[in-house]
């Protein structure tokens, strides 16, 4: 029986998938003053095609990607995308192709918690 177990720990661990680290194994200095940079979270609202929010600033679809792309720092940016909830899937699907396009990779959709009256 301890064989059994013994092969199959075997067998999970020699098919199990390790998560390695690539780069150069280097050492960072040390600091006293050194703070966590939280990555900053962009906030795009989409109402429809021509009324998108971004930046305190009004766009549509032809003119957000060049706005995101002036706000792009690096691909730990996160962008977070608000739509009504009638919204068709095909316009917000657009605009997280738009976001991706200006070299964002971290997108996520605003949700709400339903109501505890419309839970099922």
């Amino acid at each position: 029986m301890s064989d059994v177990v013994f092969l199959l720990i075997i067998f999970l661990l020699l098919s199990s998938n390790f998560a390695t680290q690539t780069g150069l194994p280097i050492k960072l200095p040390a600091s006293t003053s050194s703070q966590n940079q939280a990555p900053q979270v962009l906030h795009v609202v989409f109402e429809n095609e021509n009324t998108i929010h971004f930046m305190k600033g009004v766009y549509s679809l032809d003119t957000l990607e060049d706005a995101l792309r002036e706000q792009f720092k690096s691909v730990d940016q996160v962008v977070r995308l608000s739509a009504q909830q009638e919204t068709e899937l095909q316009s917000v699907i657009r605009v997280m192709d738009l976001i991706r396009a200006a070299g964002f990779e971290k997108i996520f959709i605003a949700t709400r918690l339903p109501e505890k009256n419309n839970a099922r």
